[in-house]
């Protein structure tokens, strides 16, 4: 079965519904021709019976005149319209008929006007006539009680009427077919954008997604419909590129550790060894497996970070209540290492989030500035709330400090700052940019203040719940 395109759908729909306006008014038209032309007709009847009537008053029915006045009427109307004229007494008995009504066998309605003014009006078909058009019968109550009557023959009013009824049907086709031309003609014409952008959608693909849809400027639907496919594709994009970049990443940081865990797997089985050197070789290989499993976990952190975080998994989350959990967890930490991690100013402030991830966000703030800071600095983490409605949670260290140039670099991937680093410490370089992808996950950001030698201030700013 063919399927129709869009185009052809809106060509036909635009032809029937121009066609069915065109017949309306069609139907209108000769509907209201022909009522006209019935008042036409209606209008010199009624005026012959008012000559009639007029006469009657000075011509009394039995007076040749009369006849006379009425021929000359009827032939002045012409044989067209065969006027006729009938005169009834007080007892309703045919005194006098004329014309068209002269043995036609036509009486008086069932109800006389009952009125001097009114009029009875009806189309009657002449038996002598069956089958052709009717006549238009008149009636007229009498001053005296008697009656008149006038018809006319409606052949030519009711072909006038039918004339303009078949002038709309012989110029229907013709309609038919301009309408299908123009409205193929519009159609195109408004589809256009719509055959460039299935042209541009066909060549985007994942290597090739620097293709734009193409915009008219008329900034209507199908302008704005580009814009958002244009929007969508520069996130695939962003999207793709950021996978791609992060599996070269990971490829790049697995290989060397992997590679040292064959080496060294290699070096223990190329010769025969003790027990405990074996042992010593297959614990110093387990060190390294852990390293390495916990590398992969905060790798599936990230990418689950930066795809977003499901409204379905947001929950009213209390930021203080986290931020006190991670600071009692890594107090004894910060203790041994000769650092003093304090809680400073912290406000209520409750966000729609994911708990576990906002606890895994401020932990690797807070683990990067114990990290960071020599023995005998200080860290304090704080929550405070904004004038505009949003959290701040501030992690502050009088540490080395990070380097202008390095200041947004650190949030990328694997990137590790190592001049004047007291303790690198095992790591994959993931722990800011995990923090940064998990606020932005929840609508906020991760910013970061620094002066070299003096510390540095990491924010995380995140939008507060909206209120119940």
């Amino acid at each position: 079965m063919t399927r129709l395109s869009i185009g052809a759908k809106w060509t036909l729909r635009y032809t029937a519904v121009m066609l069915l306006a065109v017949s309306l008014l069609a139907t209108y038209t000769y509907l209201r021709i022909d009522q006209r032309f019935h008042q036409d007709a209606r209008f010199l009847v009624d005026l012959q019976l008012k000559e009639l009537v007029d006469t009657l008053q000075v011509v009394p029915v039995g007076d040749p005149a009369l006849q006379g006045i009425l021929e000359r009427s009827i032939a002045a109307a012409g044989p067209d319209l065969k006027l006729g004229f009938q005169v009834f007494d007080a007892e309703g008995k045919l005194v006098l008929a004329q014309g068209s009504l002269d043995g036609a066998g036509i009486g008086l309605p069932d109800e006389l006007p009952g009125d001097l003014d009114d009029r009875a009006s009806r189309d009657v078909q002449f038996p002598k006539e069956a089958g052709s058009y009717p006549y238009l019968v008149l009636t007229r109550r009498l001053p005296d009680g008697g009656a008149v009557q006038g018809s006319v023959y409606l052949r030519r009013f009711v072909r006038n009427a039918r004339g303009v009824r078949d002038i709309y049907l012989w110029t229907l086709p013709l309609a038919m077919i301009f309408t299908l031309a123009l409205g193929t003609w519009l159609v195109r014409g408004s589809l256009r954008p719509i055959a460039g952008m299935t042209r541009t959608a066909r060549r985007i693909s994942a290597t090739h997604l620097e293709e734009t849809v193409p915009t008219t400027g008329s900034g209507d639907e199908l302008d704005e419909l580009a814009t958002t496919l244009n929007q969508m594709i520069e996130r695939i994009r962003h999207s793709v590129e950021r996978m791609q970049r992060f599996s070269a990443n990971a490829a790049h940081e697995l290989r060397t550790p992997l590679n040292a865990l064959r080496s060294r797997l290699e070096v223990t089985l190329e010769q025969d060894r003790t027990p405990d050197e074996y042992r010593k070789a297959l614990a110093e290989t387990a060190e390294q497996v852990v390293a390495l499993s916990e590398a992969v976990h905060a790798m599936m952190r990230l990418a689950q970070s930066e795809a977003g975080l499901p409204a379905e998994h947001r929950v009213p989350v209390a930021v203080a209540e986290v931020l006190g959990e991670v600071v009692d967890f890594f107090e004894p930490l910060a203790a041994e290492q000769g650092l003093a991690l304090t809680l400073g100013r912290v406000d209520e402030a409750t966000i729609a989030g994911e708990p576990a991830w906002l606890h895994q966000c401020f932990a690797n703030l807070v683990d990067n500035a114990i990290r960071y800071t020599p023995e005998g600095g200080a860290i304090r983490a704080e929550l405070e709330l904004s004038e505009d409605g949003a959290a701040l949670v501030r992690v502050g260290d009088s540490g080395i400090g990070i380097e202008p140039h390095e200041r947004e670099r650190i949030f990328e991937p694997y990137h590790r700052v190592r001049e004047g680093n007291p303790r690198t410490g095992p790591g994959a370089g993931l722990g800011l940019a995990l923090a940064r992808e998990i606020a932005r996950a929840h609508g906020g950001d991760v910013t970061v203040d620094s002066q070299p030698g003096r510390g540095s201030t990491f924010t995380v700013r995140l939008p507060l719940a909206p209120p119940a």
